[in-house]
């Protein structure tokens, strides 16, 4: 990776839609070297998902938590593989501390959240969970 991938994911960070000639532009190489970049860093796993940010009006009602974990395990990849397909997962951290995982969770109610959360608690290697309901965003 160069200066020059590096200034693309800035870039792509501040602005997910910010269009491949306009990167281009900016870098002075053309839109098709940029959307190649872009492809290679995917492909080597540098970019692993395009999604988007909610704004504070975007859905009032909905939950969302943030879910500290603690695992049993020194193995962690078969839990992780697990973990990604948890429903209404919005983001996925490892962690040092006393938790080693840190998850993201949106959901419709507390309902729903309580059933994603009984799911978690339910795999194997999971030893404890503490969750948060996220409240306001300030940033």
């Amino acid at each position: 990776m160069d200066d020059k991938d590096r200034f693309i994911l800035e870039s792509l960070r501040e602005n997910a839609r910010i269009s491949t000639a306009t990167l281009g532009r900016e870098l002075r190489v053309s839109r098709a070297t940029i959307q190649n970049r872009i492809d290679k860093l995917v492909a080597q796993g540098v970019i692993s998902r395009f999604t988007i940010e909610l704004g504070d009006t975007s859905d009032e009602t909905a939950i969302e938590a943030l879910v500290l974990l603690k695992t049993s395990s020194v193995d962690t990849r078969p839990l992780i593989i697990k973990l990604r397909k948890i429903k209404n997962l919005v983001s996925f951290t490892s962690l040092n501390g006393d938790y080693d995982f840190a998850l993201e969770l949106r959901s419709k109610s507390t309902v729903e959240l309580d059933e994603i959360l009984a799911e978690i608690r339910s795999l194997q290697h999971v030893l404890e969970t503490n969750c948060s309901i996220r409240l306001k965003t300030f940033l």
